[in-house]
């Protein structure tokens, strides 16, 4: 990347099914995006930045035929990790999938107002179901790589998120009342194919761990493939 290039609209990604929505409607509503961000946390428990998979966005923006830029979130200051992002990359806007968290949106509108910049967030207040929904009606192929809550065991690692998937994860939701969209930690996911993609990723490798009451699905290898 030349120090030089000016990137006025980035998508903040972590690889999961609300920052790739949130940047297809972004598109969608006339924005064009220059490239994914992916903030690297030193904490894997951190409150602000999902840390599973996230090296693997690199191979999205590649299937996208965008730029990936990286960068660590200091452990101690995760929001000005990403301040000095946006200031290094000159932006004008960032694009963000946050849903209902105000600790995260709180914290990013205030980067925004700081560095003059817009912070777009188009599922903002969405309901879960228009979320689930969303992710099915634009064509988005989810896979779960996290669960962490009570009623998402292990078999739930490595599902992708088809309509009849997203109807019994609902269920589940309301039965064992964790969030249906994930957020919060409750559950992951990392998306493979969508319109934005201009080729598609299988998981070659994986491999799965369970730790009693929680699981991660690690992506060990990806292959990127021309679409049928």
């Amino acid at each position: 990347m030349s120090p030089q290039k000016k990137f006025r609209v980035v998508a903040l990604s972590s690889g999961g099914k609300d920052s790739t929505l949130a940047m297809h409607l972004a598109c969608e509503r006339g924005y064009k995006v220059d490239a994914l961000l992916t903030m690297l946390p030193e904490d894997p428990e951190s409150m602000l930045y999902h840390a599973h998979n996230v090296e693997n966005v690199e191979k999205i923006a590649r299937c996208m035929g965008l730029d990936w830029l990286s960068f660590r979130a200091k452990k101690d200051d995760e929001l000005g990790s990403l301040s000095e992002a946006l200031m290094a990359l000159d932006v004008d806007m960032f694009v963000t999938g946050g849903i209902a968290s105000r600790y995260q949106k709180d914290r990013f509108d205030k980067i925004a107002s700081e560095l003059g910049v817009t912070h777009y967030a188009p599922l903002w207040g969405w309901s879960p179901r228009q979320v689930l929904g969303g992710v099915v009606d634009t064509g988005l192929d989810a896979v779960l790589i996290v669960v962490a809550a009570l009623g998402l065991d292990e078999r739930w690692l490595g599902v992708h998120l088809t309509r009849d998937k997203i109807e019994e994860l609902t269920r589940a939701s309301v039965k064992y009342g964790f969030n249906a969209t994930g957020e919060g930690g409750d559950f992951e996911s990392f998306v493979l194919d969508g319109p934005l993609y201009q080729k598609r990723l299988i998981i070659r490798e994986a491999e799965k761990k369970w730790f009693g009451d929680r699981g991660v699905l690690n992506i060990k290898s990806l292959d990127i493939v021309e679409k049928p």
